[in-house]
Order: C-alpha cells, then sequence, then structure tokens
C-alpha cells in the first residue's frame, strides 16, 4: 500500500496565523495565537462535532514590521493548501499584506487591527471582527476631557500606521469636546530609546495628560523616562498597542496610574456569556496563564473559521462567501460584517483599564464610564 502522505490528504487544510509572534510587540499577540491554537486542536479532537476536515495552523512570525510581512503573505497566498488567515494582527503590516492576500483570493480576518483606513481599500476578502479607532480614538479622547478633566493635553504617536491613525482621531476629538491639545504625530520613531526631546516638549506645555498612539516597546521606556524626568504625574494615556502584559511588566511602579483601553474585554466582563468560563479554564490548563489581550477574540475567530468548515466551506472562495453573510456568537460578542467587511457597529465596544499595582485593572466599558 503506498503510504499516504499529510499533504495527499484531502481532508487537511492549513490557517495562517499572521502578527508578532516575537519581539517587542509580542505580548499584544501570543495570547490571540495560543486561543487559535486551542480552538483548532479542541476542532481536532471532536469538541465541536464532526468536521469534514482536520486543521492545521501555522504561525508566520512579522515581528510587526510591515516590511517583513509581504514575502510571508506571498508564500500563504502561493500555497493553495491554505484556505484561510487569521490577522494581520497590526494595521501597518495589514495594509502591506493587504494586496498579496486579496489578490489570491484568500479571506484574512484581523482580530485586532483597528486603524479605520484598512476597510478604504476594496478588498473583498478582508474582514475586521473588532472595532476600529474611530470608535477607541474618541473614547480615549472623551474619557480624557470628560472624566479626567485636565488642563490640557499632548498628542503624540510613533511613526505606524496605527499610531498616527489612533492619535490624530483622538486629539481631533479633543477639539470637538473643547479640550485644548497640541498634536504631535510621528513624534517618536519605531525602535526609539531616548524620549527627551518629546519630554521636554510635554513639560514646556505644563499639560496634565500625554496621549500616546503606539506600542508598549516605546510607550514602556517613555514612561519610565517621564517618571525620571519630573512628569510622574502626568498621566499617560494610550490605545490597546500598550494594554499588555508587557507595558505593567517593563514599567514597574514607574507605570502607576499609566490609563489604557481596548476594543476586547477581560474575562471578568465577559463572564456572563456563554462558554466564557469554559473557555477560560481549558485556556489556563493548556498555556498556564489567565487569558491576556485578545485571547477570546482570536478563540472567536478561529471559530468561526470552524463553523465554516462544518458547513462544507472549504475552499477561499467559499469561506468569503461564509463570513459575509456570517452571524456568530462568539465569547467577546456577536460577529457580523457591514457591506464594508467591518464589525456591525452594535457589536462595537471599547474597554478601558488603569494600570494599578503592576497590573491593568478593569475601570469599566465606555457607555459605564463617562467615556461614550
Amino acid at each position: 500500500m503506498r503510504k499516504r502522505t499529510w499533504l495527499s490528504a484531502v481532508a487537511h487544510v492549513k490557517i495562517a496565523f499572521m502578527g508578532a509572534l516575537t519581539g517587542g510587540a509580542s505580548a499584544l499577540v501570543v495570547p490571540g495565537f495560543q486561543g487559535v491554537q486551542l480552538a483548532f486542536e479542541q476542532a481536532n479532537a471532536g469538541k465541536f462535532g464532526k468536521l469534514p476536515v482536520k486543521i492545521k495552523v501555522e504561525g508566520f512570525d512579522t515581528q510587526g514590521n510591515p516590511t517583513a510581512i509581504p514575502p510571508l503573505a506571498t508564500k500563504v497566498a502561493n500555497d493553495q493548501a491554505f484556505v484561510g488567515v487569521i490577522g494581520p494582527n497590526f494595521s501597518g503590516e495589514s495594509k502591506a499584506a493587504g494586496p498579496i492576500l486579496d489578490a489570491s483570493g484568500i479571506p484574512f480576518v484581523t482580530n485586532s487591527a483597528t486603524n479605520p483606513g484598512l476597510a478604504q481599500n476594496g478588498w473583498t476578502h478582508w474582514f475586521r471582527a473588532q472595532g476600529n479607532d474611530n470608535s477607541q480614538g474618541p473614547t480615549l479622547a472623551n474619557y480624557i476631557a470628560k472624566v479626567m478633566k485636565p488642563n490640557c493635553a499632548y498628542v503624540a504617536s510613533d511613526d505606524s500606521t496605527y499610531g498616527k491613525g489612533l492619535a490624530d482621531i483622538a486629539a481631533k476629538t479633543m477639539a470637538t469636546d473643547g479640550l485644548k491639545a497640541t498634536s504631535e504625530l510621528g513624534a517618536v520613531t519605531t525602535g526609539a530609546k531616548d524620549f527627551s526631546a518629546l519630554i521636554t516638549k510635554v513639560k514646556d506645555s505644563g499639560c496634565q495628560v500625554l496621549f500616546y498612539g503606539g506600542y508598549t516597546p516605546e510607550a514602556a521606556p517613555l514612561r519610565q523616562q517621564m517618571v525620571s524626568g519630573g512628569l510622574r504625574d502626568v498621566t499617560l494615556v494610550g490605545g490597546d498597542g500598550i494594554q499588555d502584559a508587557d507595558f505593567v511588566k517593563n514599567t514597574g511602579s514607574q507605570g502607576e496610574g499609566t490609563i489604557a483601553s481596548c476594543p476586547c474585554g477581560p474575562i471578568s466582563a465577559l463572564s456572563g456569556r456563554p462558554g466564557v468560563a469554559a473557555f477560560a479554564n481549558a485556556y489556563k490548563t493548556r498555556w498556564g496563564p489567565d487569558p491576556g489581550i485578545y485571547s477570546a477574540d482570536a478563540y472567536d475567530v478561529a471559530r468561526m473559521y470552524i463553523e465554516a468548515f462544518k458547513s462544507g466551506a472549504t475552499t477561499r472562495q467559499a469561506l468569503t462567501d461564509w463570513f459575509a453573510k456570517a452571524d456568530y456568537e462568539g465569547l467577546s460578542k456577536e460577529i457580523s460584517f457591514t457591506s464594508a467587511h467591518e464589525l456591525n457597529p452594535q457589536a462595537v465596544k471599547i474597554y478601558l483599564y488603569k494600570d494599578e499595582g503592576g497590573t491593568w485593572q478593569f475601570i469599566g466599558e465606555a457607555h459605564d464610564v463617562g467615556a461614550a
């Protein structure tokens, strides 16, 4: 009998997970990848009923770098064994990979790339299973203006698509709210270590809040240098790009009081939804720590692929068609898409967190804390 190899078995499909699996931004991505792996392991073990396929997930490490992802996207696009993608996880890498993936006809569903401009590229096979920064930016700005009520805010960002976009939206909302804000988009270069120039400008402004659009690898040392530079009492506020375990770990007591948001809710806020407790237990058993940022959201996207497979959709086009019509009750939210393949607005929520005692403490959902 001829030995049957994995590749010759038509009942196997591959899903690519694309994101920063190593590097300084990996704490934002690895919890989601672990959620995805858990979902597919459970599916292959029969937890969700009989499947017409066996699923293999492969991680593609972008390190969050938009220049690193095109060859990875090309590899996935050209391998017909891959029928779907989860990710890319960041906005800049999504912008870089999108044309390649879309041209190949493969569905690519992001659970965490939040730049609003991604929906304006005309991509047929792209979906965003998350709220975008047109919700996150105003929420943060409203929280600053209406709840924190500082004398003024200094708004800065890194040079990423995500960071500049989020900061710009926040600055414009602050102006609408009547809060004086000085804006400096692209003030921080990705990989920067010295933030003295920005800190001097913040100090000279006299503002009580620094809004920062960017990621933890720069935000954590920025916060540390703010404290050492005499700005301990200036509150740092940022989006989901800093709301990871590495920020609180790397800043220690110097991060105390930092505010962050995320369109992803903590397990405590999701506990009333069906299946959340079982997921949390299974995740902890499989990986050790409790579910982290975007764990449940990425798990939901993986479960959607599983449900699509169960329906008989096993090709790239069939999966795209399935997602376009999907209405899935997930752990994190009910997921369905607009004609632009954005998450339906009714499902969008923004959650706020505060660094207290070296952990992110949940403040509340935007509507509940006066930030809507």
